[in-house]
């Protein structure tokens, strides 16, 4: 790398930061320009963008149209606050109305904002499931009245068993994990009905297994009950969260259609099949899939 990508390399590292990283460890690509499929770093090698930056350069890079529309628009306004109508953005949205099918899109200038925002009208279009997602959601991911998250419980897992935090959050995801994860991306996008049965469903039957999985681990494995301690208390919490989502099945069902519900059920449950398999993947290196037989 020459002078000049080492100094704007560090420059980035210095003053700003970078999501989705461990800040100490990253080692950011210096891109300079781009072209169609292609970009390239400092030292002039060619990258093969695979993934569109964001998923969001479709088109491919500085592609002429998107350019010339980006100039037109910058000669006429470049900003209009959120509270303004502009023409393109009337003409977006009748446009993505058209091919999705949705009735109205809501713009956003981040992530936080959109979720922020889809919270509040999930909580408007249906009361009940909103409270029952928000209590299941509030035990699973925080740390709240109930006792430590799932998260810090798996993170002592494996911490206890001799790996390190940072460790944790450089390494990537099996090929398993990573379809479980989109597949319940899927799901959720579905509506949080479908989000909030599909997982029940799966807790129903799961609160029966994780005792046994607890024992399998302290008594086989010579876990101790602090390592295995997220199975110990999986089973009597899934089973309120599955009691939960079957409390408003009807108002699921009534809010999304019989079936999708049902659909996102089958999914849910192929979604931790993959889940399972992405540990064993991770455990053994060995990338395959169970086929659904016994073994």
């Amino acid at each position: 790398m020459d002078a000049h990508s080492l100094k704007v390399v560090q420059e980035n590292r210095d003053y700003t930061m970078f999501s989705w990283s461990v800040q100490e460890t990253s080692n950011p690509i210096h891109m300079k320009r781009g072209q169609g499929v292609w970009f390239w770093d400092g030292d002039d090698n060619r990258w093969l963008d695979f993934s569109s930056q964001l998923i969001n350069l479709n088109v491919g890079h500085q592609h002429p149209k998107m350019l010339q529309a980006i100039k037109k628009q910058v000669d006429e306004l470049c900003f209009a606050g959120p509270s303004f109508a502009t023409e393109p953005r009337g003409q977006l949205g009748k446009k993505l109305a058209e091919v999705t099918g949705l009735a109205k899109t809501f713009f956003t200038l981040g992530g936080s904002e959109a979720n922020e925002n889809a919270m509040k009208m999930a909580q408007r279009l249906s009361p009940a499931i909103f409270e029952q997602l928000t209590e299941t959601y509030l035990e699973e991911c925080t740390n709240d009245s109930s006792g430590p998250s799932h998260l810090e419980l798996i993170e002592r897992l494996v911490v206890d068993g001799g790996k390190a935090i940072a460790y944790l959050e450089s390494v990537d995801p099996t090929p398993g994990n990573s379809a479980a994860i989109a597949l319940y991306r899927d799901i959720a996008g579905r509506g949080a009905g479908c989000h909030l049965v599909g997982a029940g469903a799966v807790e129903h039957f799961y609160c029966q297994l994780s005792p046994r999985i607890f024992s399998a681990y302290t008594e086989m494995y010579g876990m101790t009950a602090s390592q295995a301690e997220t199975y110990k208390i999986r089973g009597a919490m899934d089973q309120v969260h599955a009691d939960r989502a079957f409390s408003v099945l009807e108002e699921a069902i009534d809010l999304h259609g019989w079936g999708e519900v049902k659909r996102s059920v089958r999914d849910a449950f192929v979604a931790t099949s993959l889940h399972y398999d992405g540990m064993l993947q991770a455990a053994t290196g060995v990338f395959s899939y169970w086929n659904g037989g016994q073994s």
